[in-house]
């Protein structure tokens, strides 16, 4: 009869080695290990969770003080002038508009710059008569007297182009002069604005026609 002497065989080496070995590295895994000793996967161990990207909302940089503090950022509004108010703007516009103000169907005819530049001498015709008004430069507006010439009045019925639409048409493009005077008359068949233009120094400036129809300017009277 064989006795058992007691000293492992290399086979019991062996599983005793393996099964330590897979225990140990179940622990540094975090997996349970099965009755027989297999490894199984933790259930609690979850895998690497899947992030849906976001977009990073940005935003400007607000404007800081001298002491580092964010300040509020201010934009500016975009606001429009009319003419009349435009820097540089010749007076006659602000006298036209004051005495269309308070007479809406006027259509003036004459205008003169008197000499100390205080206010304008203004021809309008209303209905059927032509009156005469002085416009103060600060809008004022006083009626002097009135007649019934009666081509004034056929003029005013056949031109086109207004007074204010004259006067920017002789200007444009003429830096450093300004109106002196306008009249609506018939030259040759052809009803024309005669314009006489200043320049900023006091000397005469350009002579000037615009068409009453088309509003197309040429030299001269």
């Amino acid at each position: 009869m064989t006795q058992h002497t007691g000293i492992p065989s290399k086979y019991t080496k062996t599983l005793a080695l393996s099964g330590t070995g897979v225990l140990a590295l179940a622990l540094l895994t975090g997996c349970s290990v099965a009755d027989d000793g297999t490894p199984e996967a933790d259930s609690g161990t979850s895998a690497t969770a899947e992030t849906s990207p976001t977009t990073a909302e940005t935003s400007s940089p607000s404007a800081t003080d001298d002491s580092g503090t964010p300040s509020a950022s201010t934009t500016s509004p975009n606001t429009s002038t009319g003419a009349a108010t435009t820097t540089g703007e010749d007076p006659i516009f602000a006298a036209l508009d004051a005495l269309l103000a308070e007479h809406s169907d006027a259509v003036i005819v004459q205008v003169d710059r008197e000499d100390d530049d205080t206010f304008f001498d203004l021809e309008a015709v209303i209905g059927d008569r032509v009156v005469d008004f002085d416009v103060s430069t600060d809008g004022s507006v006083r009626e002097n007297d009135d007649d019934d010439d009666g081509d004034d009045v056929r003029r005013a019925g056949e031109a086109q182009v207004t007074a204010e639409e004259a006067a920017r048409a002789a200007l444009e493009g003429r830096d450093g002069q300004s109106i002196d005077s306008m009249e609506l008359d018939k030259d040759n068949g052809t009803l024309r604005w005669e314009v006489d233009l200043d320049r900023d120094g006091g000397d005469d400036g350009d002579e000037l026609s615009v068409d009453a129809a088309t509003g197309e300017v040429t030299q001269g009277h």
